[in-house]
Parts: structure tokens; C-alpha cells; sequence
């Protein structure tokens, strides 16, 4: 950690893909392998791990595998679905991690708890123009 109580993802877009955890999404890959599946894990460095994962090649040859690694440097495109607001996704996945760190601290030397908002992004269908 570079300042007190940041995260090193937390600077990079590395904490989109690692607010997604649990979704579905497609990742492309640099040698144009396609792999649809649930986000597992990811780590700090873009490895990610992706359950009942469904691997295509560019000739549309499928197969299926219970479990795949990714190595971070192999990842071209990560596709967010679009029902996924990414800037919500990204502060609960924040909370999160700011309560384990708290819980792990045992609530001492950290700052308090900060309070969720409560504002609501307009949805682009519900906006009147």
C-alpha cells in the first residue's frame, strides 16, 4: 500500500474486473481464443480464475472446462455486461474490502466506516427527453 488505507487496485482498472466476481462475462484473449464464463477470481496483476467456462477459437470450435486460469498478460478485452452498473459495482466491492480490513484490524488505527449513498444514477431508458 502507497498511501495509508489504499489498495494498489484500486489505482488501476483492475478493481472493475475484480468488482465483477460471480458474473458472467466474455474475456478475449491475445491468440483470439474467446472465453465465456463466471468470474471466479482476480488478482492484482489481471489473473483471473473463470468457472464453467466455455472456450471458442476463431473457427467456432467450442469446449467446455469446469475451471480455467488466465494469466493477466494473455487478456485482450474483458467484456462488462451491460446490465452491470460498473460505478456501483466498484464502491460495493470497495465497502466490502473496507469492512474485512476493519474486521481483520479489530477497528483499530483505521478511519470510521464511511455511509453508503443513497443516490441513484438515472437509468438511460427511464430519462425523459
Amino acid at each position: 500500500m502507497g498511501k495509508r488505507g489504499e489498495r494498489q487496485s484500486e489505482r488501476t482498472l483492475v478493481c472493475v474486473i475484480q468488482a465483477l466476481m460471480g458474473l458472467e462475462l466474455l474475456v478475449e484473449l491475445r491468440n483470439d481464443l474467446s472465453i465465456r464464463g463466471f468470474l471466479d477470481d482476480c488478482d492484482n496483476a489481471m489473473n483471473v480464475i473463470i468457472k464453467d467456462a466455455m472456450i471458442e477459437d476463431v473457427e467456432g470450435c467450442q469446449k467446455h472446462m469446469p475451471l480455467i486460469f488466465v494469466r493477466g498478460s494473455n487478456i485482450r478485452f474483458v467484456h462488462i455486461p451491460d446490465n452491470v452498473n460498473i460505478m456501483q459495482a466498484v464502491e460495493e466491492r470497495r465497502l466490502v474490502l473496507d469492512r474485512a480490513a476493519l474486521a481483520y484490524m479489530g477497528g483499530k488505527g483505521l478511519a470510521p466506516m464511511p455511509k453508503v449513498l443513497e443516490t441513484q444514477i438515472p437509468d438511460t431508458a427511464d430519462a425523459a427527453i
